[in-house]
């Protein structure tokens, strides 16, 4: 069985991770959705991490571009949501 690596990208997805669920539960809580923009920006730099990684790991481009299209999907209407 092949033991799983711990690289760079793993890194960048946990780091953008962790701040999206912070806001997300901080937002829930207080009722208060003005952070929306930035958690959906984060989650578009994650999703950006998780195709690379894929890439990284298979070889193929199909789920690297389908991640790759969530991000930029995510990022145009986190800035469309920025007031």
């Amino acid at each position: 069985m092949e033991e799983k690596k711990f690289d760079i990208l793993m890194l960048f997805q946990i780091i953008f991770a962790i701040p999206v669920l912070l806001i997300n539960i901080y937002s829930l809580v207080t009722e208060n959705f003005n952070l929306q923009s930035v958690s959906f920006i984060l989650m578009s730099a994650m999703f950006l991490a998780i195709g690379l990684r894929e890439y990284k790991r298979t070889q193929s481009l199909l789920w690297s571009i389908f991640y790759l299209c969530i991000s930029l999907f995510t990022f145009f209407f986190a800035i469309q949501g920025i007031n």
